[in-house]
């Protein structure tokens, strides 16, 4: 879950302003966003749920609490509680953006205006491609994202269902 948000950093973050931290400086310690994702992996269908919330705000870096479960079949399963430091400028790393535009998407059952990007990654000979979707409304911006690699038939996909800005 955390290298999904990753590479939204990333692929947002050119040396400069990240637009991530410049979403959660809207906020106020205790907004939260409920993400759930989907992926298959080796032919099992993977699902989880997090819960991104807001601790503290600086001038320089928002600090998020994940939490959440996971679902592989019949098992479930804890995700451990990760702390992420979310920076108001990062350096780009390798991840070069292809495209970018405005859509209207219904996330959380709300029709939201969301600017998009489209990006592609390469860490060592892998490279993947995909597409995240932000949105003022929501805490941390992440409306939705997709994730996949070249050869990836179904991507993975993160999308926020529940949020509370506060």
């Amino acid at each position: 879950m955390k290298s999904l948000l990753a590479v939204v950093v990333a692929l947002l973050s050119q040396d400069v302003e990240n637009p991530q931290f410049k979403y959660w400086t809207g906020c106020k310690p205790g907004s939260w966003v409920k993400m759930k994702m989907e992926m298959n992996s080796a032919g099992k269908k993977i699902e989880s749920e997090s819960t991104h919330k807001l601790l503290e705000l600086k001038d320089d870096v928002a600090v998020v609490e994940i939490t959440g479960k996971s679902k592989m079949g019949e098992r479930e399963f804890a995700l451990p509680v990760q702390k992420q430091e979310i920076k108001a400028k990062e350096p780009a790393e390798k991840v070069k953006i292809t495209g970018e535009g405005d859509e209207e998407i219904e996330v959380g059952g709300k029709k939201l205006k969301c600017h998009w990007y489209e990006y592609s990654t390469k860490q060592g000979e892998k490279e993947s491609k995909g597409k995240a979707w932000l949105a003022k409304e929501i805490p941390g911006g992440t409306a939705k994202v997709e994730v996949g690699g070249a050869d990836a038939a179904k991507p993975i996909v993160m999308i926020a269902v529940e949020w509370e800005k506060k």
